[in-house]
């Protein structure tokens, strides 16, 4: 066979092709030394002598009909005498340690952010922890680290990663969206641990944080983040209302004869939707609905009342609002709602900062969602670091 219209696949610094071999689905490609390019130390690239020698062979992409490429080469081994390691010479375009070259690599990498790992090995008749090894280095080289330099808000939440409740903490950037931090844990110390890890200049441009109610993250803000201003979650709010009325709902159910709780059953969709989503021809029934049962109308206005509290641009005026809901809450002796407007009154200061700061958990939901996705290609995530580095990639790349 002749290798001169083919030797251009193959040209690798310091080796020449010597002979390819072809069989009914793999193939050899035999390499030499090019006598004119010393060997040379991986780490330093400094010429190393040629005290031992050796064979070694990688993995190359399919080509043509050909599924498996083995390329064999020759290697050098010995002490470079200019970082004084000991080291095993191979071409840049191979990873140091794995039997691959980097396009291989790549070309998994690729099809692993689209197809499950199991399914991408089947295609290239490897395993698929070989499938999440590659894809790990590939993106480990290509994703940079995280610049930490002058964000204005942080994102933080915990994300159930695998069976029996194994969470993690994640930190994005609010702005952009960008993957900072993961540890697993979803205590106040897996973020202290990154906090603490900031400068000062760096822990001074944050003027806010976002979170859920949850007291272990507000402590560890607190005490790492003196000067930043704590956004609880919007969404987590509103879905703490909408529980109020659900609960609402329940107790009404439990004391209604068994004609009215029929009615009361049916009616959990017209309560939990806002009034502006509501289809037109659903309303008569929430009106009658309301009409029936006093506790459940009250429920329903102040869930929509409560919305409101979004609406102010001044952090004075919205607290004075939401004091205002919060004592008609308490008024109406829902008891859902005395314990939510309990709740909320300790937390005053938080719920209005978002006035001021315009933090939201949308960006960090979308996340949450690629979370899930990601676990499900991946048939499953036991690394954590593997986990990261792919999180990582997909929100730099949708930042950029």
């Amino acid at each position: 066979m002749k290798t001169i219209n083919i030797k251009a696949l193959y040209a690798f610094e310091g080796y020449v092709v010597d002979e390819i071999e072809c069989a009914e689905s793999f193939a050899q490609v035999k390499l030499r030394f090019d006598k004119r390019i010393p060997p040379k130390c991986p780490r330093c690239h400094g010429v190393i002598p040629k005290n031992k020698t050796g064979k070694s062979c990688v993995m190359d992409s399919p080509l043509a009909h050909l599924n498996t490429i083995w390329i064999l080469f020759p290697t050098v081994q010995g002490r470079c005498p200019n970082c004084l390691h000991y080291v095993t010479s191979r071409p840049k375009e191979f990873h140091p340690t794995k039997k691959a070259t980097w396009r291989y690599m790549r070309q998994i990498s690729s099809w692993a952010s689209l197809a499950p790992a199991n399914q991408v090995g089947s295609m290239f008749g490897i395993s698929a922890s070989s499938v999440r090894i590659y894809d790990q280095a590939v993106l480990g080289r290509d994703t940079p680290p995280p610049n930490l330099d002058g964000i204005r808000a942080l994102l933080v939440d915990e994300k159930s990663v695998r069976k029996q409740h194994n969470y993690v903490t994640v930190v994005l950037n609010a702005d952009t969206g960008e993957l900072l931090h993961m540890q697993e844990g979803k205590k106040g110390e897996s973020l202290a641990v990154f906090l603490r890890s900031l400068s000062e200049d760096q822990k001074r441009s944050i003027q806010a944080v976002g979170m859920d109610r949850g007291g272990a993250y507000k402590r560890a803000v607190e005490q790492n983040l003196p000067n930043a201003a704590i956004v609880f979650d919007r969404f987590h709010l509103v879905m703490n209302v909408n529980q109020a009325v659900d609960e609402t709902r329940r107790i009404e159910w439990n004391k209604a004869s068994k004609e009215d709780k029929k009615f009361i059953k049916g009616g959990r969709f017209l309560l939990l939707t806002n009034a502006s989503n509501l289809a037109e021809k659903k309303q008569p029934k929430l009106q009658e609905l309301m009409a029936a049962n006093q506790s459940l109308s009250t429920a329903y206005l102040l869930k929509e009342q409560f919305q409101s509290v979004y609406h102010y641009k001044s952090e004075g005026w919205a607290k004075r609002y939401l004091l205002q809901w919060c004592a008609l809450a308490q008024e109406s002796e829902l008891k859902p709602f005395v314990r939510l407007a309990k709740g909320f009154l300790k937390s005053t200061k938080e719920i209005v900062s978002y006035a001021k700061h315009k933090i939201t958990s949308g960006k960090i939901e979308s996340f949450n969602n690629q979370i899930a996705r990601i676990i499900h290609r991946s048939c499953g995530v036991s690394n954590l670091d593997y986990l990261f580095i792919r999180l990582r990639h997909a929100t730099v790349m949708r930042s950029a």
